[in-house]
């Protein structure tokens, strides 16, 4: 077991790397923490959907990540939620668009929870039957969230924006999709991702160290996959698909999208980890809930509470997205476009960066105090190659320089913008 002591975050982390190349980190908290926070999680998601393994190419339709998700809780005796709930553990599991977490947390039972997991995860229970049964209760599942809205226009705007990119598909799949995944498909992703030399296992909150390593040194074993598989991402334009869609729904207040894509630069990893924290920065200065421009939309009843900006940085895609409602969705977009395009950098000055940039990293400081937050970020970071302690010390050396070169990415001629307004009568 190999111990880090993080003197300035005042954190300890114990690492234990398996025989079996799993890796189990431990970030112990003392009182008043009694609940112990559990991910287990994989760097395979929603964009993993063609690989090679072993020199042969697989290929898996949208929406095979998540459908893997929901069947690893299939077990031969059973769903494995019902013995998490009678351990009196609260259980989940979330894909996201490069990794697949399965989490629980618990305040007892913390071992028999965590052999449950592990077992979970050690016997994949895949058959025709309950396969096609998962078809239909995911098919509801999409049926519901794709009658949303917002939903459709958030997938409208991504096929919008990408040629080709897996970015355009929604992390769910389709109907259509999810109806070519049979039980050989699961059962060769389950080989080829679910190996325990691609898990890696968090542990944070109430620890009792010596029971956790005498634990794992009984669970271990040497079956280390002999291949890792390699994700085939295939070559987008750095064109748009459309630039402007009106849509005409049976909504009560209209609705406004602006996609920006931007040009992929650098390297995954902690350089994608960096621009994504520097554009995310940079736009909480100009459009965040206390930036000026904000605060005129607001007043001038341009936009409402449901006003946000979000950035997505993935291998080879970044974009970002902008959703608003309002009563006047024409006059916003031209102002938004010809904010970020032009008058933002009058806004912006070093002053308010650097105010900005200690509130910031004081904010996420501490979001680290909730235990499922900070769960989530170290895991989230060690699959970008980085680690959230290197992520502290990156908001930190942001410089002013980099928020104006960030702002300079986003182009007119790169926006997509698409309107949902009410169907005519």
């Amino acid at each position: 077991m190999i111990k880090k002591h993080h003197q300035r975050f005042n954190e300890r982390v114990y690492i234990m790397k398996l025989n079996n190349g799993m890796e189990v980190h431990l970030l112990p908290k003392d009182e008043p923490y009694y609940t112990t926070y559990v991910e287990l999680s994989l760097p395979y998601g929603a964009l993993s959907l063609d690989y090679i393994y072993n020199d042969k190419l697989y290929q898996t339709p949208p929406g095979t990540a998540h459908f893997m998700e929901h069947k690893i809780f299939a077990m031969p005796d059973g769903d494995a939620f019902l013995k998490f709930s009678n351990l009196g553990v609260d259980a989940n599991a979330m894909t996201s668009y490069h990794q697949t977490s399965y989490v629980f947390s618990a305040t007892d039972n913390v071992l028999p929870a965590l052999t449950h997991l592990l077992d979970m995860l050690d016997t994949p229970h895949f058959t025709d039957e309950n396969v096609e049964q998962e078809k239909l209760i995911i098919e509801e599942e999409l049926k519901m969230y794709l009658d949303d809205p917002h939903s459709k226009m958030q997938n409208k705007l991504m096929e919008n924006m990408y040629h080709s990119h897996t970015l355009k598909h929604d992390i769910g799949g389709t109907v259509e999709s999810i109806q070519a995944i049979d039980k050989e498909m699961l059962m060769d992703v389950y080989q080829h991702f679910y190996n325990p030399s691609e898990r890696l296992l968090i542990i944070s909150g109430h620890i009792d160290l010596k029971a956790l390593k005498s634990f794992f040194k009984a669970y271990d074993s040497n079956s280390k996959l002999k291949h890792k598989p390699k994700i085939i991402l295939p070559k987008e334009s750095r064109t748009l698909v459309k630039k402007s869609e009106v849509v005409y729904d049976d909504i009560q207040v209209e609705k406004l999208m602006i996609g920006i894509k931007l040009d992929p630069i650098g390297r995954f990893g902690k350089e994608l980890v960096k621009r994504e924290m520097v554009m995310t920065m940079c736009l909480n200065m100009l459009l965040g809930s206390s930036s000026k421009m904000y605060e005129q939309l607001l007043n001038q009843k341009l936009i409402n509470q449901s006003f946000y900006v979000n950035t997505t940085f993935e291998r080879k895609a970044e974009n970002i997205v902008i959703f608003a409602e309002s009563k006047k969705i024409q006059k916003l977009k031209n102002i938004l476009i010809n904010y970020l395009t032009k008058d933002a950098y009058d806004d912006l000055n070093e002053e308010d960066f650097i105010r900005y940039k200690k509130v910031y990293l004081g904010q996420f400081i501490f979001a680290l105090n909730h235990l499922e937050t900070k769960t989530y970020l170290y895991g989230k970071y060690i699959h970008l190659k980085s680690s959230l302690f290197d992520v502290i010390d990156m908001m930190n050396s942001v410089t002013y320089d980099e928020i104006l070169t960030a702002l300079k990415r986003i182009q007119k001629r790169k926006m997509s913008v698409l309107m949902y307004k009410k169907a005519k009568s």
